[in-house]
């Protein structure tokens, strides 16, 4: 059999195989079932405003008007965009065929390792096997359970990235390594994950100067310059072709919450007397809160042993357990970590673990010294404030880094970067044309059984010490009272249990390992396909028996199950409206989690709501006047024309608010405020029927102009056919000029006024809302989302796809040309 022909079929092989393995783990989807992930159901429920446009015009808006009263949709749902990248990776992760959310998102884990693998110069069984390990590292399967599609997507194509600049300054291949690295970058970046491309731009800076100290070192500039080269050009064309994409959230992010905040007030200095409590403006987000899902120090253990902090806030027990007995519920919170809750460990295998201590004594070269860096850098980074002077100051120095929260997400990197140091360990040790010395292999090998070994031994004997209790606990003890002391008895002893049960587990594991490993050195198993098998099943048996626990066919419902149905008190909101002739009003549910629940959106436009880049404007509006003091001014100005409170039997009740000023309103005044801390305090004695709250760099729009409120005057809004969030329209008829307020969100980089069709000037009042001067007479004011800088950035996008389609064509057009010629004038082909 040819050589190529042989290497297709067991590429071929390999890649049928892994398909196999997703199909297998999510074999229920192919039952026409779904997994019940919640953060997917709430993006549904945001999103479906627009879908049901999408359903009734073929377009897609860039507005959301269903929570907080309207904010941009980037982040929900937005237009396809017009990259290259986009439809490759549309197409590889499955999401083209229905198969995205579930058997895709196993299957890119395993090809992607695998191809990253590859380019590092493994042999296939090798890269299998680190496929397999990185793919079924639970975390990357919890993910999938919670929902976080777009992050497991994002995460698959940090191995491919460094496998790509390993192929251009390692092994000098200039156009497949720039091929890979620009074509996983740039699928990467189209994913929208831009945290986890931040920790693959970290990995890669640290990759980048090992290489730089080592081509120093060993005198390698020109190949150095030409890698660097070669990378600029692979990240231009990837950042060029998502530009749409990347430039609309970074101009996006400076309005919300991850923008920081313009304010040095807080809402206790509307309740307090004597001098207002002053705090300093950010760029970003508030650290508290960045820093709330912060890994624990010993919590990092799970990497080692799964259940050594009581799994998951929810973890499934069995009937004979101590809670199970007790309580005879199948799912407990066993969890006793530093968070406030999670679905499951961090945990990338005893093996790994064990296999990346190995790697530290038998991997030479620039590999083990990024490697490590990287791995130490993101465990550091994962515990947040937990290591406070260490991670505050990358907080407030490490460019973009405080706009991104939960810093257990870092580990994402060392999940990598071990794996990648285990495969590389074990190529060491089976490598025929460059030998390890058998004696350090065994030292080696000796050494890093004895360490990981140990060191569960170690933390079984002193285990007794162990609180076994942690934050949620307080949580919990709030929660039940008396009753507490006797449920935390319970639990603790599950706890204890389940830290035993996996640390014998783990340290099995890694014996077993060594002790294959150790026949292999020794000669007394010669064929390294098999040391590779047992390891394949060894770390199946691990990670596929950790994984079940958290994803398994009971995670899977009918597609029917997740459709969104209109809820009892939407039935009720909708028979109130029809029966008062209201339309195009907001509703302020306070039977739901209001600031945190995505489910009232998807019926009803919402005051709240739930996103994660919310306009921090609005944030503001919700943190003084909307969450512990409900300010009843600032709901009539919202259009808040009905209300939802729970009653003490649970059911929701449904109030109209008559007060509420409805979609637009003339004002008899105008107050001119100094700055963002006089306009947010301003709301709180406001009547926003009379009055106007305008910041004085609007000054220039009002002052000088009579604009004393005529009776007569009419605004009404023209309600559009099908409902365009990103269109609307007001019919106006005045004596006089007048100033007129919006119940519509500000937002100046997308929004267009016009009157009458010719552009209009307008600005922002009440810290939100918008204004306008309305000139006397009939007029049609039109407020038109026409997201200028998104659909400029499109066309740029489109553009540079286009262009690198043509470079990838014309370089490997070329490269073909030249091997063909090379094989012709050969003195073999004589």
């Amino acid at each position: 059999m040819k050589p190529i022909l042989k290497k297709t079929l067991t590429h071929g092989g390999i890649i049928l195989f892994f398909f196999l393995v997703a199909a297998i783990y999510m074999s229920p989807a192919f039952d026409g079932k779904v997994i019940q992930q919640g953060d997917t159901l709430k993006w549904r429920a945001m999103a479906k405003e627009q879908h049901d446009f999408y359903k009734k015009t073929g377009k897609y808006t860039t507005w959301t008007s269903s929570m907080f009263s309207g904010m941009p949709s980037y982040l929900v749902t937005a237009p396809a965009k017009k990259s290259v990248f986009v439809e490759i990776g549309r197409t590889i992760n499955f999401s083209r065929f229905g198969y995205g959310g579930n058997i895709g998102v196993i299957f890119i884990y395993l090809i992607g390792f695998y191809v990253a693998l590859i380019a590092m110069g493994l042999s296939p069984w090798l890269s299998l096997l680190g496929a397999l390990t990185f793919g079924l590292a639970s975390y990357n399967i919890i993910i999938i359970e919670a929902g976080h599609i777009t992050k497991a997507h994002t995460l698959a194509m940090m191995a491919p990235i460094i496998g790509g600049m390993l192929l251009i300054l390692k092994k000098k291949k200039y156009l497949w390594g720039g091929i890979l690295f620009t074509l996983a970058l740039g699928i990467q970046i189209a994913y929208n994950h831009i945290q986890i491309t931040y920790y693959t731009m970290i990995v890669c800076v640290i990759l980048g100067i090992v290489y730089f100290i080592y081509a120093i070192k060993d005198k390698m500039f020109k190949p150095l310059l030409y890698g660097g080269g070669v990378i600029l050009a692979g990240c231009a064309f990837a950042v060029g072709a998502n530009a749409s994409l990347l430039f609309i959230n970074q101009e996006y992010s400076k309005y919300t919450m991850r923008g920081g905040s313009e304010i040095t007030v807080t809402p206790e200095d509307l309740y307090k007397d004597g001098e207002a409590k002053s705090i300093a403006a950010s760029n970003g987000l508030d650290i508290d809160y960045a820093y709330a899902w912060s890994y624990g120090k010993g919590e990092t253990y799970t990497l080692l042993v799964p259940g050594a902090y009581g799994g998951g806030s929810g973890e499934t027990v069995g009937t004979d357990s101590e809670f199970y007995k007790n309580f005879r519920q199948k799912q407990a919170p066993l969890y006793w970590g530093d968070q406030p809750f999670t679905s499951g460990p961090v945990y990338f295998g005893a093996i790994v673990i064990f296999l990346f201590v190995f790697g530290l004594f038998v991997v030479k070269g620039p590999e083990r010294w990024w490697i490590l860096l990287a791995t130490i850098l993101a465990i550091l980074m994962s515990w947040g404030k937990n290591l406070m002077g260490f991670n505050s100051f990358l907080f407030y120095h490490l460019p973009l880094y405080n706009k991104f929260r939960t810093p257990s997400m870092s580990l994402v990197i060392a999940n990598v970067t071990m794996v990648l140091m285990a495969v590389l360990a074990l190529k060491a040790i089976f490598d025929k044309e460059n030998p390890v010395d058998k004696k350090k292999l065994n030292l080696g090998l000796y050494i890093s059984t004895g360490i990981t070994t140990g060191f569960i031994l170690l933390m079984m004997v002193f285990s007794g010490s162990f609180s076994f209790s942690g934050v949620s606990d307080v949580q919990m003890a709030a929660q039940y009272g008396n009753q507490w002391d006797m449920i935390q008895d319970v639990l603790i002893k599950d706890r204890k249990s389940l830290f035993m049960s996996d640390s014998w587990r783990s340290l099995i594991l890694i014996l077993i390992s060594s002790l294959f490993l150790w026949l292999y050195i020794n000669q007394k198993i010669k064929q390294s396909g098999i040391i590779i098998g047992v390891l394949a099943c060894l770390v199946l048996f691990d990670l596929w028996g950790v994984d079940r626990r958290y994803l398994n066919e009971s995670n899977f419902i009918t597609e029917k199950r997740t459709q969104l149905r209109p809820s009892q008190t939407d039935q009720t909101l909708d028979q109130y409206a029809a029966q008062f002739n209201d339309e195009d009003y907001r509703v302020f549910d306070l039977s739901v989690n209001t600031f945190n629940d995505s489910y009232p959106s998807a019926f009803h436009h919402q005051i709240g709501g739930y996103n994660a880049a919310k306009l921090r404007r609005y944030q503001d509006l919700i943190d003084f006047y909307l969450s512990r003091h409900i300010n009843t001014n600032v709901l009539n100005m919202l259009n808040t024309r009905y209300v939802v409170t729970p009653r003490q039997n649970g059911q929701p009740l449904v109030q109209r608010n008559p007060e509420a000023l409805g979609n637009a309103w003339f004002v008899d005044a105008y107050q001119l405020v100094e700055d963002p801390n006089a306009e947010i305090l301003a709301l709180n004695e406001l009547n926003p029927a009379d009055t106007a709250i305008i910041d004085k760099r609007f000054a220039d729009m009002v002052q000088g102009k009579n604009l004393e409120r005529d009776s007569n005057s009419v605004i009404i809004m023209d309600h559009q056919k099908p409902y365009n969030p990103d269109y609307v329209v007001y019919k106006t008829k005045t004596n006089k000029d007048q100033l007129a307020v919006f119940s519509e969100v500000y937002y100046a980089p997308d929004w267009r006024a016009y009157i009458d069709g010719k552009p209009a000037d307008y600005f922002r009042a009440n810290y939100i809302l918008r204004a306008m001067i309305i000139p006397a007479g009939e007029h049609t004011i039109e407020f038109k989302n026409e997201a200028p800088l998104f659909h400029k950035l499109d066309k740029i996008s489109l553009i540079v796809s286009i262009l690198f389609v043509l470079v990838v064509a014309g370089s490997l057009t070329l490269y073909y040309r030249k091997g063909k010629k090379e094989t012709i004038n050969s003195p073999t082909s004589k």
